[in-house]
């Protein structure tokens, strides 16, 4: 990790930080731990960080992903720019703003705009791609737009091993474009965006782990993260889960791979942040893909009215005392520890 870089990306981080928004983050802490003690949802704040969705496309086809595998059961398509500047004139608490949640955000025709309207709502503004479209063009795009922080996703240091997981992707294509987008970066003595390259560990990349940690300083970026990979396919066939529970969320049993951890009846994530797709719907995190648990439409229903809504209320009380009979709660590791 880069230790210079980190400290000017918390330092760009809490220059959004304001008296509401610090009253907030005490307010969402003490209903938190409230609601633990009494098992019972108390909320008092706003979210401090939304997800918004720019866009369900993406170019390549990822096998456990439900975009890239076609399993994604809502409809598709891409936020409009009225509905994103309604949104975030109603986040006057929020701190961080995430752009993604299902789909490549590049794909988005006003993803530049979307950035620079945050920015001067003086949100801390993230975004993850797989950083195909990381040419010339975007990479001045990215740097005047005033992005934060770009996690890239980069899940091997050969060819063939990287287009196992990211089909249809190309591993050279992609360092040629963070190369270009960190020697742009410092020619303009710029401190954005922060830059993390992500490496899922699967099966057949563990072996790469050395040489990965080498191609990201060569690359020069700011910091190196190793993921657990989230898997749809349990089975035992499925080849690209670690045998070796310490790279994975999963340990074998019998014929299938279960959550190796303990789920516990809390998640910080009801009271700290929230989802919306891209028409719109807000569900309560990311591992809602396909929008099962909506708690409210922003089209015409405000996100305060939402947030505190009895849908959200009695999903949070449920979360609370049987977080186990949710389905995509049985896969997730928030709030474990």
């Amino acid at each position: 990790m880069n230790t210079g870089r980190f400290i000017r990306d918390t330092f760009h981080f809490f220059s959004t930080f304001s008296f509401r928004k610090g009253w907030n983050l005490i307010l969402i802490r003490s209903g938190y731990f409230i609601s633990l003690l009494l098992r019972k949802p108390v909320v008092w704040g706003l979210p401090h960080t939304l997800s918004v969705e720019p866009v369900t496309r993406c170019n390549l086809s990822c096998p456990e992903c439900p975009v890239g595998n076609h399993t994604l059961s809502r409809p598709g398509g891409e936020i409009s720019i009225d509905l994103y500047r309604r949104i975030l004139d109603q986040a006057g608490s929020m701190m961080h703003l995430i752009l993604y949640f299902q789909g490549e955000p590049f794909l988005a025709h006003g993803l530049f705009d979307m950035i620079t309207y945050a920015k001067k709502r003086k949100l801390y503004v993230s975004t993850s791609t797989n950083g195909h479209f990381l040419d010339p063009e975007n990479n001045e795009k990215i740097l005047a737009s005033g992005l934060d922080r770009l996690i890239i996703s980069l899940d091997g240091t050969t060819q063939e091993s990287y287009e196992k997981y990211r089909v249809g992707g190309d591993l050279a294509k992609v360092t040629d474009g963070i190369r270009d987008l960190i020697k742009r970066r410092k020619e303009k003595h710029s401190g954005r965006p922060y830059i993390i390259l992500q490496f899922l560990m699967f099966r057949h990349n563990l072996q790469e782990i050395p040489a990965m940690k080498k191609l990201a300083a060569d690359l020069g970026a700011d910091r190196l993260e190793f993921k657990t990979a989230q898997f749809y396919d349990l089975s035992t066939g499925n080849s690209l889960i670690p045998d070796d529970p310490a790279y994975a969320r999963y340990r074998r049993e019998g014929d299938r791979y279960i959550l190796k951890y303990k789920l516990k009846n809390r998640c910080p994530r009801l009271w700290n942040t929230a989802v919306t797709t891209w028409d719109g719907r807000m569900v309560p995190c990311c591992f809602d893909k396909n929008a099962e648990f909506v708690m409210g439409d922003l089209t015409g229903t405000s996100l305060r009215e939402i947030w505190f809504s009895e849908p959200y209320a009695r999903f949070r009380a449920r979360i609370l005392t049987a977080r186990e009979e949710v389905e995509m709660c049985r896969n997730c590791t928030e709030g474990l520890g």
